[in-house]
């Protein structure tokens, strides 16, 4: 209890330049994200500062979260006499990677084994610090704050005040963040494993449509490399080592040659990090199947896949050379979605996407179609999902003033409004799943108001998944149906 008020104490220090009546204010609502997947990483870093022994701790993002079934690990270590406590450590990409490197860089000791794994994108190889996704982490954990350094606690006190207002609007709503579906902290047992189901691949195409991977233009910002190589001088101070491994990618999603595009960003990441690689991220390009909600996260039987791959590769590394046979699971078939083609659909052009998964974009207007006021793109055609929408498909659809999508569309590219002048009402029918969209999707329509199903408003307030929510800045032109 002790230790606990003077972590509080030393919190509210950190933030004395915040007017008292600010804090108060903060102090006096009810938590808000307790039962959310942010607050995931209180209970990982508490894991991690108090687990005893040799540790190995997994860095990254949701990759780790998704991808490694830490009991698993420890297991197939064991067999072979390497016992070490295994602390998941990556969570959220909104919060960044360079905030779970200062966590954890303070808690590390003599024996312990970190591995550093990290989504291939040039948010998660950067210094980003998502100082509002971080204030919903440290709601009821005041610990983290004191955890971060100067120019990420300066980042908190300039977002102190939005939160607040976050939080205000959610108490005076009644619509409290969903704690339920992998996106929550009951999705994880005590020692920081996700044990939530994940049965196979429930993306329409098999992969993110809109987030395709290009492994040749992945960058590391040079911050982030000090960052990174800083962390690695320390652990070797303290008689830890660090080594570099690769988060999954779904080989769906990747644009170029995979084999060129591996390469090529394994070449940038040996030049930037100064710690030894155990891995070849070849071995992490994985089919479709294996695959949940994301290019980067990983359903169960693909964790366990994962995890198995990653105990050969450090085996390998401690200099265990015998013929090891892990068990591997069988890839699961995909989940099917009703496809329900309407009689809009000859408003619409369409063009192919996916290779032999098929699915569908709309890609313009019919003649007809230009002449509707109200549309309502189908969620299929030709008996395959419709999954987003190209730059231009609304072009010269000035009659347009209603516009209704439905939930197999997975991203909406920059600007794709601008050619609707009279467009007023957007109607989204997604209750599971964000359409994912861009800073600039909205761009040249700002007469455009946004309707969303009531159950579904915490979604796009809080977002759905661990990357950073766009949809929240939308906020006041949003509303409930």
């Amino acid at each position: 209890m002790r230790r606990r008020i003077i972590q509080i104490a030393a919190a509210l220090l950190l933030l004395a330049i915040l007017p008292a009546s600010l804090l108060g204010v903060g102090v006096s609502l009810p938590s808000c994200y307790q039962d959310s997947y942010y607050a995931q990483l209180p209970a990982l870093y508490r894991r991690l500062t108090g687990s005893t022994g040799k540790r190995l701790i997994l860095v990254g993002g949701s990759n780790v979260a998704f991808g490694v079934d830490g009991g698993l690990l420890k297991q197939l270590l064991a067999q072979y006499g390497y016992e070490y406590t295994v602390c998941p450590f990556g969570l959220y990409a909104a919060v960044g990677t360079s905030a779970m490197l200062e966590l954890s860089q303070g808690q590390l000791r003599e024996g312990d084994v970190v591995v550093l794994a990290i989504e291939p994108a040039s948010e998660a190889l950067s210094a980003y610090f998502g100082a509002s996704a971080f204030w919903k982490c440290a709601e009821d954990a005041p610990e983290l704050l004191t955890a971060v350094g100067p120019a990420h606690r300066a980042a908190l006190a300039g977002n102190y005040v939005g939160f607040l207002q976050e939080r205000a609007a959610i108490c005076s709503s009644g619509q409290f963040p969903q704690g339920e579906g992998a996106y929550a902290k009951s999705s994880f047992d005590e020692s920081g494993n996700m044990i939530f189901c994940r049965a196979g691949n429930i993306m329409a195409l098999g992969w993110d449509t809109g987030a395709p991977v290009d492994l040749a233009a992945v960058s590391i910002s040079p911050d982030f490399a000090r960052q990174v190589n800083d962390y690695c001088k320390a652990a070797r101070e303290r008689g830890a080592e660090v080594y570099l491994s690769f988060s999954p990618v779904n080989r769906s999603a990747l644009e170029g040659s995979p084999g060129e595009g591996a390469a090529a960003y394994f070449r940038a990441c040996l030049d930037a990090f100064d710690c030894p690689a155990v891995s070849d991220p070849n071995r992490y390009i994985l089919d479709s199947g294996w695959f949940y909600d994301s290019n980067f996260h990983l359903n169960s039987a693909g964790a366990v896949l994962r995890t198995c791959l990653l105990a050969e590769d450090l085996l390998a590394q401690f200099g265990c050379y015998e013929q090891l046979s892990f068990p591997r699971p069988a890839m699961p078939e995909a989940i099917s979605q009703e496809i329900e083609e309407t009689a809009d659909s000859g408003w619409f052009s369409f063009s192919a996407v996916g290779g032999e998964n098929a699915g569908y974009v709309v890609s313009g207007l019919t003649q007809a179609g230009l002449e509707q006021a109200a549309l309502a793109v189908p969620a299929g055609f030709n008996g395959k999902p419709v999954v987003g929408m190209e730059a231009h498909a609304l072009d010269g659809a000035v009659a347009l003033e209603e516009l209704r999508l439905p939930e197999t569309i997975e991203s909406l590219p920059e600007g794709v409004f601008s050619g609707c002048p009279k467009l007023t009402r957007l109607v989204l029918e997604h209750t599971r799943r964000l359409c994912r969209i861009t800073e600039r999707t909205f761009s040249g329509a700002p007469q455009v108001k946004i309707y969303v199903p009531a159950a579904a408003y915490p979604l796009y307030r809080d977002g759905d998944g661990c990357e950073t929510n766009l949809w929240s800045a939308l906020l006041d032109r949003i509303f409930q149906y």
